[in-house]
């Protein structure tokens, strides 16, 4: 009888609207691969009453406000929406907490990982600021030991997640996994990637594409600020915004604000937004992966953004920029400048960017998956920081 394997994440692993539709989307491409075999489907509607009475609380005990969804309770009332016989085979988690190993242990079942970070570089403000009680982050840790110390597999998203499990959750090495996800945008049937228009800059703007809610966080303001760079310079050249962004960079002159738009009702919509663009921007202060130029590189465009943290591993340098962190508006424009003078480069650029796009899969990545399942290891993973060399 083949193994029953679930996939678990805070929320409803088979909505899109759950931790940016990834779990959703890794289930979906588990499930055609007979890889996986059941979605828990947490109903965080739920438990509005008991966390409004855990905060006050803890207000009332002078323990501070937030936390909520890692304290005992929170966890005690979602894993009772989990039916008692998925918790008797595998399950692979997209969360450091949930389900707790001592549950699925109990259960009969065993315990798998994967995330973008650990809850212990959160904690301190690596990949994502969080701002917490010192109590709140001192269980969340020691749970999150815990977790990984009886799981069998860790696997993470990014290398230095990787580093981060082994080094300050004490994970041993041997179970310890890195594979790249995929992004979430499936091509349509019969997609074919749009002629490439050349004089970028020249005859026609050069298109800096930006996908994302955190807007600040995320580098948006630098992305601005190149572009008026370039224009400066003599380029045409303008901002795509699909996402978030305040009045004050809506109405900057240069920069187009196409909103928010819903990935899984608008996705031809969102596809053809992001093949309008000439280089997919990310230029977070804190990023624990970024799925958003896995994004840009599925509709085949050319990224560019900081080498750290996780966005060091989605950036690969045949068909991307990869700035240093404490990098110059006037550097980064200057690199820029140099690709737009070569029209070479910009073919070779794109030409490589659409070959990455088969790589930046959901369907490649649980194919990783198994082979992991299987062999113990991932003989030749996808790894773009290492260019398309030997692939």
């Amino acid at each position: 009888m083949p193994t029953r394997r679930s996939i678990a994440a805070v929320g409803d692993v088979c909505s899109h609207l759950c931790w940016s539709g990834v779990p959703s989307h890794f289930f979906e491409a588990a499930s055609r691969a007979g890889f996986a075999t059941d979605p828990l489907r947490i109903d965080l509607g739920q438990l509005h009453w008991p966390r409004r009475c855990w905060n006050l609380k803890q207000l009332l005990l002078g323990r501070g406000h937030g936390g909520f969804q890692y304290s005992a309770r929170f966890l005690e009332l979602i894993e009772a929406q989990v039916p008692a016989d998925l918790l008797e085979g595998e399950v692979i988690s997209f969360n450091q907490h949930f389900p707790r190993a001592t549950s699925v242990v109990r259960g009969g079942g065993s315990l798998n990982h994967y995330i973008d970070a650990p809850f212990a570089a959160l904690a301190t403000g690596r990949g994502l600021q969080l701002e917490l009680p010192a109590a709140v982050v001192e269980g969340a840790l020691a749970l999150e030991r815990n977790n990984y110390a009886a799981s069998d597999r860790v696997i993470t998203m990014a290398r230095w997640a990787a580093e981060v499990a082994v080094e300050e959750c004490g994970v041993a090495p041997g179970k310890v996994h890195v594979i790249l996800p995929g992004a979430n945008l499936d091509l349509p049937e019969g997609w074919e990637f749009p002629i490439r228009k050349e004089r970028a800059g020249r005859e026609r703007d050069f298109t800096l594409g930006f996908v994302g809610k955190d807007w600040k966080r995320k580098g948006l303001p630098l992305v601005v600020s190149l572009r008026n760079e370039l224009e400066r310079r003599g380029w045409k050249c303008r901002v795509l915004v699909i996402g978030e962004a305040p009045p004050e960079l809506r109405n900057t002159r240069g920069v187009g604000y196409a909103g928010y738009v819903d990935k899984e009702k608008e996705s031809r919509r969102f596809l053809e937004l992001l093949s309008s663009c000439d280089l997919g921007c990310l230029f977070s202060e804190r990023e624990a992966l970024g799925i958003s130029t896995l994004e840009f590189l599925r509709a085949g465009v050319p990224v560019a953004g900081f080498d750290h943290e996780g966005m060091a591993d989605t950036i690969p340098p045949d068909a991307g920029f990869r700035f240093g962190a404490g990098s110059t508006v006037e550097s980064m424009a200057n690199r820029l400048e140099e690709y737009l003078q070569n029209e070479a480069d910009q073919a070779n650029y794109v030409n490589r960017a659409r070959q990455w796009s088969g790589l930046v899969t959901w369907e490649r990545c649980v194919r990783e998956f198994q082979e992991l399942w299987e062999t113990g290891r991932v003989a030749d993973p996808v790894q773009p920081w290492k260019g398309l060399i030997d692939r």
